[in-house]
């Protein structure tokens, strides 16, 4: 019983997402009045339509009681689903968001950390006129001459 009060305190507004971003996108695209021409969309749009027209049940359509709260069970379900759905999404996307931040931080970690090794480098050792910077400095444009300039400090 515990689902389904659940699912009853969600539809009375207490638990209830306010950045639900699919219905902000739905707004929006009614708002600016956007449809697609896509063939595809469209037949399944009818597709849509025609399986929900021949499932929907009024109230006298049930043979008794039992049949109707069997229905009704069958909807929260689906309802308490969809939400599940639309709570997994965004958890997955935050996650996604969070490992491209965790992965640029390292990058940059690691290219600060290759930087100061280097000017360390290059100011205990002399410089002779035939050793020059490591290979993969070279190719990324690093040179004696840019090494502390803004360019090379990615955070």
């Amino acid at each position: 019983m515990r689902f389904f009060s659940c699912v009853l305190e969600e539809e009375c507004g207490d638990n209830v997402p306010t950045d639900d971003h699919l219905l902000n996108l739905k707004a929006l695209t009614e708002k600016l009045r956007l449809e697609t021409r896509r063939p595809s969309y469209l037949e399944w749009k009818a597709q849509v339509e025609a399986a929900s027209f021949k499932g929907k049940r009024t109230v006298g359509t049930f043979g008794n009681i039992d049949e109707a709260l069997r229905w009704l069970r069958r909807e929260l379900v689906r309802q308490h689903m969809r939400l599940q759905d639309q709570q997994l999404a965004r958890q997955l996307m935050r996650l996604r968001s969070d490992i491209n931040k965790l992965k640029i931080e390292q990058a940059c970690h690691l290219h600060r950390r290759m930087l100061n090794d280097l000017s360390d480098l290059l100011f205990e050792c002399p410089v002779t006129p035939g050793l020059g910077l490591s290979a993969p400095l070279r190719l990324i444009g690093v040179t004696k001459m840019n090494i502390n300039s803004r360019r090379f400090s990615l955070c």
